[in-house]
């Protein structure tokens, strides 16, 4: 069941592929026809090692007229974080990429096997016409910035992989969580920083309004570095 996993980018990664064995056909809401069965799997390479820390290879079979989660198999090195499975992966998810955003992407005439599925944020992130609409709520930024800080160097690369965006998407992220307070600022030419506590943060400031009469500075003002 188990795939090489050498072509996989560092970090997290989701793809699909057909698996073995006989062949069945299901005809989602939009009218698209899946073949199954199919293997959905999740992947983390470490950055540094390139080693796969864990790997998740989920069935997904015709069941009773629609597609159901059918066999599952996880493998860690050295074991399984079971803190990390908990806040990465949901088990419906499977079942959502297969009957909500695989359709969607064939509609669309994107090939799902060369497709990179998001790594988290499900239900809402099987929605393809969706999935970057609402991401830059708090809580999605806040999901970026954690990552940027747990990654390092070479995040713009690891996150773009993960969620199938440019690296200046990313890296737009990431400015846009230091802007609304979720990372903490850095001096100019800095790197770095920590995911402020919701507590401390302060989203309201506004731009202040010159009173009536006020000079203006001949001092040009700068932009924060973010």
């Amino acid at each position: 069941m188990v795939r090489n996993l050498t072509q996989r980018p560092v970090g997290q990664s989701s793809r699909v592929r057909v698996a073995d064995g006989p062949r069945s056909e299901w005809v989602a809401e939009n009218g698209q026809l899946i073949h199954l069965p199919l293997i959905v799997d999740h992947v983390n390479i470490d950055p540094e090692s390139r080693e796969c820390v864990w790997l998740i290879e989920a069935r997904v079979d015709l069941v009773s007229g629609r597609p159901g989660l059918v066999d599952i198999r996880l493998t860690g090195t050295p074991c399984l974080d079971a803190v990390r499975l908990q806040r990465f992966f949901r088990w419906s998810t499977p079942i959502d990429i297969v009957c909500r955003t695989i359709p969607a992407l064939q509609e669309k005439g994107i090939d799902p096997y060369t497709h990179e599925y998001a790594i988290d944020g499900y239900p809402d992130a099987a929605e393809v016409d969706a999935r970057f609409n609402n991401q830059l709520s708090n809580e999605f930024l806040e999901e970026v910035a954690r990552q940027y800080v747990e990654i390092g160097r070479g995040y713009a690369r690891t996150i773009a992989n993960q969620r199938g965006v440019s690296r200046r998407t990313v890296v737009n992220w990431v400015q846009k969580a230091r802007r609304r307070g979720i990372l903490s600022p850095v001096k100019p030419g800095q790197y770095g920083g920590y995911v402020v506590p919701q507590a401390k943060r302060n989203n309201s400031r506004k731009p202040m309004k010159r009173r009536s009469g006020q000079r203006k500075s001949g001092r040009k003002s700068g932009h924060p570095h973010i």
